[in-house]
């Protein structure tokens, strides 16, 4: 993949913005709840923008789609109470509600989890950043991994939240630019790309097996993802992600007004 300067030249000044940014936050955190929660001082654009950032990953960007290519639109996945009670974390509120036990098992659950989702999305970045540099995965890796440690671990709560905002603005505005650009240069417009999207059945609920299209069942299975075990898998998956997940719970509690009354 060839680069022009001018690209590398706005990565290198994404990149630099970033780590600059966890260097400035560092300067505000003066304690515990400085570090975690930002001081409860956010408002509710910053937070929303925030969960936008935290949940799109290289996940989103190369698994899904080349899920979508493979299964065409077959996976399908689908805010909030925890800021009551002063609590930095969902194993705060688990201990409160049912017992340490149960604390230290979500607790260990979600760094397991964590360990796999964070490896995956590793693995993909290095992916790109190997058709753009021509290093290893294991160099890429390090370097995507030490880079985004560096600034959340200088910065806190507030560097995580504020780079999730700058990064969620860019891959919105830079993805209707890319649209835009691309409806503009062809030549029937957005019509085109549904035409040939429908021609190629790239929007049927339907599976690629041996080189034909396969419509999806609806039925109940365990080894198969058919309609109705994704709908399940989609609700279970925003149950999780909105109730269950630390990384989204954690930028629940920095807001700067209680959220709900009660849990």
């Amino acid at each position: 993949m060839y680069l022009h300067y001018l690209d590398i030249l706005v990565l290198l000044a994404y990149l630099v913005g970033m780590a600059l940014m966890g260097i400035y936050f560092s300067r505000n955190n003066n304690s515990t709840e400085d570090y975690f929660v930002g001081s409860r001082s956010f408002q509710g654009w910053v937070i929303g923008l925030s969960l936008v950032g935290t949940s799109i990953s290289s996940i989103t960007f190369l698994a899904y789609p080349a899920d979508a290519f493979n299964d065409r639109m077959a996976t399908i996945y689908p805010q909030p109470f925890f800021r009551y009670g002063k609590i930095t974390s969902a194993y705060e509120y688990l201990e409160h509600r049912f017992g340490l036990p149960v604390r230290v098992y979500g607790s260990i659950s979600f760094i397991a989890g964590q360990l796999v989702r964070v490896s995956i999305i590793l693995y993909l970045i290095s992916l790109v950043l190997y058709e753009i540099t021509g290093l290893s995965s294991e160099i890429c890796i390090l370097i995507g991994g030490t880079f985004v440690a560096f600034y959340t671990v200088t910065g806190g709560i507030r560097a995580v939240i504020w780079t999730d905002v700058v990064q969620t603005i860019i891959l919105v505005l830079g993805g209707v630019a890319c649209l835009s650009i691309i409806i503009i240069k062809l030549p029937d417009g957005l019509s085109q790309i549904f035409r040939i999207a429908s021609a190629s059945n790239k929007i049927s609920f339907s599976e690629l097996v041996d080189g034909k299209l396969h419509p999806k069942s609806w039925g109940i299975s365990l080894t198969s993802k058919t309609g109705t075990m994704m709908l399940i898998l989609g609700l279970t998956a925003w149950l999780n992600e909105y109730s269950g997940n630390q990384n989204v719970i954690q930028r629940y509690c920095t807001s700067k007004n209680i959220i709900c009354h009660s849990l």
